[in-house]
């Protein structure tokens, strides 16, 4: 899928960045693959073609993994909270020691609460 069919998909505003919408999961998944794809077309890669066809091998072998393991695929992994809203709610937050469930589920690999 294309980055603007996933936003389809998702119902993420045309203007907003992908990026700034994915948990962490969604985001090591997809820097996983970019540095799996780097790897390989360091090492010989010639052409743009071959690079197309390296990059698509990679990013299917990737998402083969993760339904292996059992995971959500990207595209099925609902919109996370907008990384500008988590800044403000950061900068509008007294720090504390411990974090709470929301706060800490991206880090735990759990699912964050909205």
């Amino acid at each position: 899928m294309g980055r603007d069919a996933i936003k389809q998909r998702k119902t993420i505003a045309i203007n907003d960045n992908l990026l700034d919408r994915m948990n962490a999961t969604e985001l090591a998944a997809n820097q996983f693959r970019m540095t799996q794809t780097r790897d390989k077309l360091a090492s010989g890669v010639n052409s743009q073609s071959q690079a197309i066809r390296t990059h698509e091998q990679v990013g299917k072998e990737v998402r083969d993994a993760i339904k292996r393991i059992g995971g959500t695929l990207p595209e099925n992994i609902p919109p996370a909270e907008h990384i500008k809203e988590v800044e403000k709610r950061i900068q509008q937050t007294t720090p504390k020691l411990t974090l709470d469930e929301r706060d800490a589920g991206g880090l735990l690999g759990g699912k964050t609460k909205s």
